[in-house]
């Protein structure tokens, strides 16, 4: 799935909300404007325009992955350093070596944790920075966009299709 446009919102929306009652997932409810505002104001970040739409009219996560939670907007994370830059715009694949601390700190800046799937690998929405909107992985070699790149839509919508057998990496080039 690729990086949607605002134009293609309302179809893309309306595919995910259709395979969504298909499957019978359970949604938590949709935020009202006032609750994403209020978010936004605490945090001073604006949340990407496909971020903000799934949370109006979707819902505000749900449980994927085998039972892993895909976190409410207002879910305590690890880590939220939500307005300062998100420093990368390829990926950074650190190899063997754990990941340094001034690494660590870097790759957090500027996204907002989605997903944690286990075994120190998550999925986080850049909020800040070039790649604002995408969704990247985070593990502890490093971090890289989910490939094709993707937003939250096209992420969503890719494991909507393929279930817990998603392979949000095929195309990657390492």
């Amino acid at each position: 799935m690729p990086i949607y446009k605002p134009e293609g919102y309302d179809t893309v929306l309306a595919r995910i909300k259709e395979e969504i009652q298909l499957q019978k997932i359970q949604m938590r409810p949709v935020l009202s404007e006032e609750q994403i505002s209020a978010f936004e104001q605490t945090h001073q970040i604006v949340l990407p325009e496909g971020y903000r739409r799934f949370l109006l009219e979707v819902g505000d996560g749900c449980d994927m992955f085998g039972g892993c939670n895909f976190l409410p907007l207002g879910a305590e994370r690890a880590a939220e350093h939500y307005a300062e830059p998100f420093p990368f715009t390829e990926h950074e694949i650190e190899g063997d070596e754990p990941l340094s601390d001034e690494f660590w700190e870097q790759v957090q800046q500027g996204t907002l944790e989605l997903i944690d799937i286990g075994c120190g690998q998550t999925f986080q929405l850049i909020v800040t920075g070039p790649c604002r909107g995408e969704v990247w992985s985070l593990c502890e070699m490093g971090t890289q966009p989910c490939c094709q790149r993707q937003d939250l839509l096209g992420w969503f919508e890719r494991w909507l299709t393929d279930g817990d057998n998603v392979d949000y990496y095929a195309e990657f080039p390492y």
